[in-house]
């Protein structure tokens, strides 16, 4: 049974056809040892690769895939790692569920279009930062 109703299906098909510029893979890792939600971010995550000739779904396991956890730098599952051209280091831990399904979208999305809406003045301030920096963003309705 779809996680996504088909209105939200269609309105995501329209989304990623009008807004997805580039091809993106979406790389999942799971553990079978006590990943809770691992199952249901995978069946989202299968959706969500449907919508769109543009994303391509790889799944690997945490637990024998290291080679994979260690190239992509995944701490913990579920882990979602959004990569183009090139690995720019978009993780998304957990769930995508509920508030936060549209921080995923919209990483998908920024990723496609290797665009971030940020502006022209905090481009050049980051481009000042000249050593390895770890940025983490949580996301909770309340």
């Amino acid at each position: 049974m779809p996680l996504l109703s088909e209105q939200d299906a269609e309105s995501l098909r329209k989304d990623f056809s009008d807004k997805l510029e580039n091809n993106i893979k979406i790389i999942f890792f799971k553990s079978e040892d006590g990943c809770l939600y691992c199952k249901e971010a995978k069946d989202i995550l299968v959706e969500l690769s449907g919508l769109s000739d543009k994303i391509t779904l790889e799944e690997y396991d945490f637990d024998k895939d290291t080679d994979k956890v260690k190239q992509y730098n995944i701490k913990r599952t579920p882990a979602i790692a959004i990569a183009g051209d090139k690995d720019y280091g978009v993780r998304y831990y957990g769930m995508p569920a509920g508030h936060e399904f549209m921080t995923l979208i919209h990483a998908i999305i920024n990723v496609s279009t290797k665009k971030t809406g940020l502006s022209e003045k905090t481009i050049e301030k980051l481009k000042s930062i000249t050593k390895p920096l770890n940025i983490q963003v949580f996301v909770t309705p309340t």
